[in-house]
């Protein structure tokens, strides 16, 4: 069995890979503990491996302590792949391919592989929301990048400079505080870019197959369209995918 591990800006999920599936998928989130404390907490529940694999969103310190605590622990080889021009049928849309995050690119061949010769969206809600198409020939098209809530809640305290001193709640739009607007607006804002840009891709790929990942998804589905397919996992199902054509 690999071990499979998705690794964002502030969540770590991950995953067994064996026979073309996902096994066992898990979910933490890394705050104010040092890095490697948080890596050993999290590996010391897990099965010893063949090998690593690990998507990296950004590559500082947690991406380069969960790498040396998986060598440390277990001695098996470590990947962290970068995205390509191709994989499989898959072709890389950017004019420079490895600027691509590896997370999009993961994203994308998990959405081929669920349904091979399909147009796709694929939309990755997380620290920074992406949206990406993907033709029913392989072929991505590129797509759009913008903040996530947390993001966008945190670039208005900041450039506000009114100091943050608790998170506001989205619920309501009539909001009766400073927090809560700054909260309910990013919500607003978050929503309306997600549903803006994924009719502008319907319009572009008729019949597409819509998926929702990130970990922010679960949290903003119940106002989305219902069209959107919950894929909680993609960027693991891609990154498996991976690893298992480059054995072949």
């Amino acid at each position: 069995m690999d071990l499979l591990f998705d690794l964002g800006h502030s969540r770590l999920k991950w995953a067994g890979w064996a026979h073309g599936r996902l096994l066992a998928p898990g979910a933490a989130v890394w705050r104010d503990e040092q890095a490697a404390e948080f890596c050993e907490r999290v590996l010391a529940g897990l099965e010893p491996p063949r090998r690593v694999a690990i998507a990296a969103v950004v590559r500082g310190q947690l991406a380069g302590t969960l790498e040396s605590v998986a060598r440390a622990r277990w001695g098996c080889a470590v990947l962290r792949p970068l995205s390509t021009a191709r994989c499989g049928d898959v072709r890389n849309g950017y004019h420079d391919p490895a600027q691509l995050g590896f997370d999009r690119w993961a994203g994308l061949i998990g959405a081929w592989a669920r349904s091979p010769g399909r147009a796709a969206v694929v939309v990755d809600c997380g620290s920074a929301v992406t949206v990406d198409g993907l033709r029913d020939d392989g072929q991505h098209l590129g797509g759009v990048i913008f903040p996530g809530l947390e993001m966008m809640a945190e670039a208005f305290y900041a450039r506000t400079g009114l100091g943050r001193t608790v998170t506001g709640s989205d619920a309501d739009v009539a909001a009766g505080s400073t927090a809560d607007a700054v909260a309910a607006g990013a919500r607003q804002a978050v929503l309306g870019g997600i549903e803006r840009a994924v009719q502008a891709w319907c319009q572009r790929l008729p019949g597409a197959a819509l998926w929702l990942t990130g970990g922010a998804a679960p949290g903003l589905a119940p106002d989305l369209p219902a069209t959107l397919q919950s894929a909680p996992h993609l960027v693991l199902e891609g990154l498996g995918q991976i690893l298992q054509r480059e054995e072949k």
